[in-house]
């Protein structure tokens, strides 16, 4: 038996915007229906990419196990819809990974209109995006009478910024700062909000907590740090040259192998690696199945070691 034989599951942001190479959402979508989901809805802004993905997954776990809805998560609307959809489709939602995010760097010391803008647009995503997908997601819950699981992607900048790193002896620079401002807020929002929803929806039944990533090396972080955005579905691989993944790597002290995708693993110089996309999938699974039926309001933070010192 799988840890969701016969459950429906939403995953909001679940389409990789490399293929061939996972996302946190879309390795998430693969170990649920992994693990027996009798349907996944697919939810994400891109259309071709989506439905293309969902139709490799019917082809593997069967005709309407997997279903792609097109969701813009800034707009209540939309998901409202999803949600919709999703009764329509599989009569009920036992658990949902709200999980679309972004990621914006501004140096908050420089032009306060580019400030305001990343602002508004990371805000709508990040912080009002997971708030839409808990609000409508937790009513179709509560229509059913479902005691269900919501698990949201907060990060380790839900529990830490992230500073510079010099060498005290030199003043050289080892590591530069990122100027995750905006991004750092939001997702410290997103575990203040799994929190009081845990408390708001205990009532139901209904469990609420966060997953909170170290740096993971998916499609996303390449879009964020890669010098050309254009076309990323056309890249046959994680790296560029924009960035020295090695820096980041050395900030996780753990120096393992992961079960899957190690060869994709960037590491650091002298010991410590970034994560993988299957790495944050199988601990979010566990939170939204029966087997973490007494936790909720609590934050996992998945992180190989980034937040320990």
């Amino acid at each position: 038996m799988g840890k969701l034989d016969g459950k429906v599951v939403v995953v909001t942001g679940s389409v990789s915007a490399i293929p061939g190479f996972d996302s946190i959402g879309s390795a998430t979508v693969r170990e649920v229906l992994a693990e027996g989901a009798r349907g996944v809805v697919v939810s994400d802004i891109n259309d071709n990419l989506g439905e293309a993905f969902v139709k490799e997954l019917n082809a593997k776990y069967g005709v309407g196990r997997a279903t792609f809805v097109h969701t813009d998560v800034s707009q209540p609307k939309d998901v409202e819809k999803l949600f919709e959809i999703t009764e329509q489709t599989y009569g009920v939602v036992d658990a949902i990974m709200a999980n679309a995010g972004v990621v914006t760097a501004e140096d908050f010391d420089k032009d306060p209109e580019e400030v305001l803008k990343s602002r508004r647009f990371i805000q709508s995503i990040n912080e009002d995006g997971v708030f839409y997908t808990a609000l409508y997601g937790s009513r179709l819950m509560i229509k059913h009478g479902t005691k269900g699981s919501i698990v949201m992607v907060s990060s380790i900048h839900g529990v830490a910024g992230r500073p510079k790193v010099v060498n005290q002896e030199t003043g050289e620079i080892l590591i530069d700062r990122f100027n995750l401002v905006q991004y750092t807020m939001g997702k410290h929002g997103v575990v203040g909000l799994s929190k009081a929803l845990a408390l708001q929806l205990a009532d139901y039944g209904i469990r609420v907590n966060t997953v909170n990533p170290g740096y993971i090396m998916t499609p996303l972080f390449q879009a964020a740090v890669a010098a050309d955005k254009n076309d990323l579905a056309e890249q046959d691989s994680l790296t560029t040259e924009a960035f020295d993944f090695a820096q980041l790597a050395a900030l996780h002290p753990l120096s393992n192998d992961p079960v899957k995708d190690k060869e994709i693993v960037p590491r650091g110089k002298f010991g410590g690696r970034m994560g993988v996309p299957a790495e944050i999938a199988k601990p979010a699974v566990f939170l939204m199945s029966d087997e973490a039926s007494f936790v909720t309001g609590q934050k996992l933070v998945i992180d190989g070691g980034y937040t320990a010192g």
